[in-house]
Parts: structure tokens; C-alpha cells; sequence
């Protein structure tokens, strides 16, 4: 009988273990989770990929014609004026300009951002930076902006074009720049010429 009461004990013990971990939060740091429950993000401190795949176009267009034309005529002089043939001008002035200019700007990231604050309509707020240095280059992209839950893949991802109120900075070095220091001997011939 003390046996059987002991494997009752052991399995009353086991069956009290097993439940209060079914029923344990992760959030609260328990080493157990559920095979079937949603790992997406939902409260602040979790994770969001976002894909950052951003083009813009603008062209912008202008002309611009003048003309003007002018003429008299002054007839010869008269009485001890009579030296002064007889004299006509005219002139004519014509100017034009076209000016076109054109801007095609293309960013494409991945970036991790944390969740900073939940909405009450259960919207996630996040906020992401970015930085990468390549030898003395220095690029930094920042993100911050609101997601819907639903607009998270199963991954935890979601595209910059799902993102509400987005802000995506990109500080980067121009690469119509290519040096930063011009030699002393280019920049008096520079001046030359």
C-alpha cells in the first residue's frame, strides 16, 4: 500500500508540473513554449523584420522663348545738316532655354526594428537604425513608423510599403564624391583651367 501511494504521490506531483507549465507566460522567461501558438510580434521589446524596398521617379521640365525685334529710319539731313545721309536700322534678338532634370533614387534593406509602444487600436510602433561601415564609408539607415499585426508575415517580416507613417532615413557618403581631399597642385590647375 505505501508503494501505491507513493507512485499516486509522484504522479499527482508530475500532473501539477506538467499544468503550471502549460499555463506559464513566455514572456515571463519560461523555458516553455507552445508549438502552436502565434511567435509573432505583439507587445513592445519584440522584433519586426522590415524589408525596405523603396524607388521614386521625378523628372521636371522647362522652355523658355524670347523674342524681340526693333527698326527706324532716319532721313537725310537737310540745309547745314546735309552731311547726314539718309540712315535706316533694324535689329532682331531671339533667346531660348530648355532645362530638363531628372532624379531616380533607389534603397533596398533589411532591417531589424523593435517594437517601442503598442496602439490602442493594437497597431506596433518600431523604430530600427541601421549602421554599416566599409572601410572609411559610413552608412546609417534609420526606420520608424507603425505596422498592423495582420501585415506580419510568419517570419516576423513586413514590407516597407506596409508600414503606416514610415520615416527612412539613409545618411550615406555621395558617390559623386569620390574623394573628400583634393591634392593642392589639382586645385591650382583647377583654377588655371
Amino acid at each position: 500500500m505505501s508503494r501505491a501511494m507513493a507512485l499516486a504521490l509522484m504522479a499527482v506531483i508530475l500532473a501539477t508540473a506538467s499544468c503550471s507549465l502549460c499555463m506559464a507566460d513566455p514572456s515571463e522567461g519560461s523555458f516553455f513554449t507552445s508549438l502552436y501558438s502565434d511567435h509573432r510580434a505583439a507587445q513592445v521589446g519584440d522584433l519586426v523584420m522590415v524589408v525596405i524596398s523603396e524607388s521614386s521617379l521625378a523628372s521636371h521640365s522647362a522652355s523658355r522663348a524670347n523674342d524681340s525685334s526693333a527698326g527706324g529710319s532716319i532721313g537725310a539731313g537737310a540745309g547745314w545738316l546735309s552731311f547726314i545721309p539718309l540712315t535706316s536700322y533694324t535689329g532682331q534678338s531671339k533667346s531660348g532655354a530648355k532645362g530638363q532634370a531628372q532624379q531616380r533614387d533607389l534603397l533596398s534593406a533589411r532591417i531589424a526594428a523593435l517594437v517601442t509602444a503598442v496602439a490602442p487600436s493594437g497597431n506596433l510602433m518600431i523604430e530600427g537604425e541601421r549602421t554599416i561601415q566599409v572601410n572609411h564609408d559610413v552608412c546609417t539607415i534609420r526606420l520608424t513608423g507603425e505596422v498592423r499585426p495582420q501585415d506580419l508575415g510568419p517570419s516576423n517580416t513586413v514590407l516597407s510599403h506596409n508600414v503606416a507613417n514610415a520615416h527612412i532615413e539613409y545618411i550615406g557618403s555621395d558617390p559623386a564624391k569620390p574623394g573628400k581631399r583634393v591634392g593642392i597642385i589639382t586645385r591650382i590647375l583647377n583654377w588655371l583651367f
